[in-house]
């Protein structure tokens, strides 16, 4: 049976991708900062339990806190052994203007998103290694691929993880360990909520062009895209062809880019 270790498990892309690796039979552990919210993700989980065999548990982990990291992943060893897949969802976002954003937060930015993910995957690597198998997915952002306005310190934290991961997916080949990166769009999540409260016109516009697209359909090409082993997976057609204008057509894509950020700026 099927380990799976999801942080930022208690909403958004991580749990729906929990609930689903829970419909095929996968025990799951769920790893987030907020108790409350990972009780209730928890009981949706097993609502959807295929086998009294399978177990859901959570841990209440902060991913860039050391001390907190160890002790669950000591438990998780400890209850269900070195899990065979990692997601790593756990991850913030705030849309500020590089000269605005202060060094705390642009630093809280990437410790979460580049730091506490690395921290999780290097973790449970060496067990991996051992036993010569295992699959860990980096949840990314089509930010991290395609530059955005506002998204400076963003941006720079799923480039950085994109970078990481795609080095790890060379080093760890020979041991049979699976790398992927899922580069979303907006998707319809609570961090996606509570930022458009904040969100700079000009980001806010720029995303409207790509749309927004619902967990379900994340997790369905992240299922099927760690199935095959496949590196890069952007889900949604919009995000496609986005990341394909920007990589055949990157000086044509970034004009583009600009005339909507002008665009905006000028009707804000």
């Amino acid at each position: 049976m099927k380990t799976v270790v999801v942080t930022g498990g208690s909403s958004g892309i991580g749990l729906d991708i929990a609930r689903a690796y829970t419909k095929q039979g996968a025990n799951i552990i769920l790893l987030a900062r907020n108790q409350t919210r990972l009780d209730e993700a928890v009981s949706e989980c097993k609502i959807l339990l295929k086998s009294d065999k399978q177990q859901v548990l959570s841990f209440a982990v902060d991913v860039t806190d050391k001390a907190q990291l160890a002790n669950a992943v000591t438990a998780i060893k400890n209850q269900m052994g070195a899990p065979d897949l990692l997601i790593l969802s756990a991850g913030i976002v705030a849309s500020e203007r590089f000269i605005e954003q202060s060094d705390a937060n642009f630093d809280a930015i990437m410790q979460t998103n580049v730091m506490g993910s690395r921290a999780v995957a290097r973790a449970f690597l060496p067990d991996m290694m051992s036993r010569k198998s295992g699959q860990i997915c980096f949840i990314s952002s089509l930010g991290g691929i395609i530059s955005t306005y506002g998204y400076s310190a963003y941006s720079a934290s799923k480039f950085a993880v994109v970078g990481m991961a795609g080095c790890m997916r060379q080093e760890f080949a020979e041991y049979n360990i699976g790398i992927s990166v899922v580069c979303p769009p907006e998707v319809d999540t609570p961090m996606v909520t509570k930022e458009s409260e904040h969100i700079l016109p000009q980001t806010r516009f720029i995303k409207d062009i790509g749309g927004t697209l619902q967990p379900k359909t994340v997790t369905k090409a992240t299922l099927k895209g760690i199935a095959k082993n496949q590196f890069i997976i952007v889900p949604g057609v919009m995000a496609k062809l986005s990341y394909w204008q920007a990589r055949v057509f990157p000086r044509t894509f970034a004009a583009f880019v600009q005339l909507l950020v002008r665009h905006a700026s000028k009707h804000k």
